[in-house]
């Protein structure tokens, strides 16, 4: 299981887990074409696929605050990625964006019962740090 930062160099991407918060940290930036996504599910997958077979039912959280609206079909395409993730996890998500024109294409394509979109980070993590509600 990789513990430290992954991405960002070339990649639009980022992977931390922090074991101490229990929380897999995702940041993504720029404007994306429907190429980029392949790598950054396989490598999101590998990294959630690790944790889950560690036991751990581990948080999410996604800081796009560089990541402006994208085209329909990326869109659609990190919805996929995201949807999937959830199966490696029973924690929960908190997305982070930019602009309320972010907030309101995340909250129209990311939905899900442990989901929420935020407008900042400290909003985001207070939430992740909250007991979850039991069904």
């Amino acid at each position: 299981m990789r513990k430290g930062p992954v991405g960002m160099g070339r990649r639009m991407f980022r992977l931390d887990y922090d074991a101490g918060t229990n929380i897999l940290t995702i940041q993504v930036k720029g404007f994306w074409t429907r190429d980029m996504v392949p790598a950054f599910s396989g490598a999101l997958m590998q990294q959630a696929r690790a944790l889950q077979d560690a036991g751990r039912a581990f948080d999410v959280l996604v800081e796009s605050l560089e990541f402006p609206v994208q085209s329909n079909e990326v869109a659609d395409l990190m919805t996929n990625v995201m949807a999937a993730g959830f199966a490696f996890t029973a924690g929960r998500s908190a997305v982070v964006v930019g602009s309320q024109l972010n907030k309101l294409q995340a909250e129209r394509t990311l939905v899900h019962p442990r989901l929420r979109v935020f407008r900042a980070v400290d909003q985001a993590k207070a939430w992740l740090a909250a007991p979850a509600p039991q069904p």
